[in-house]
């Protein structure tokens, strides 16, 4: 798969199945990382490709280095604490790497005094 013509898509960090944090870093101006995301653990569902940074190209700029793009799949009741829908709902977003990290395990041990 290849974001553009003749470009081999790189090694990805992650594969479908991986549980992802999205960054919950603040940004001046243009991101793809919606808000509501951010922070937020989801599963990657699928690897889209290796295409030119969005973040960038917003800016008239080359959009180097280039990005892994990924299909990530969130429960719509972690992100909306009151949702109404069936608990199997499910929101997809295309995010790219640089926005994704691996989620800090909830059995952290204790440090000791």
């Amino acid at each position: 798969m290849s974001g553009s013509v003749g470009k081999p898509m790189r090694t990805t960090r992650y594969r479908p199945g991986d549980s992802v944090r999205v960054d919950d870093r603040d940004v001046a101006g243009h991101c793809r990382a919606p808000w509501y995301l951010r922070g937020q653990i989801g599963v990657i569902s699928e690897v889209l490709g290796d295409f030119r940074d969005p973040e960038r190209l917003a800016y008239h700029r080359p959009g180097v280095p280039r990005q892994i793009l990924y299909k990530v799949r969130f429960k719509q009741t972690d992100l909306w604490p009151d949702y109404p829908g069936a608990a199997r709902d499910r929101l997809e977003a295309d995010l790219t790497e640089n926005w994704l990290q691996a989620p800090v395990s909830a059995k952290r041990k204790a440090k000791s005094p």
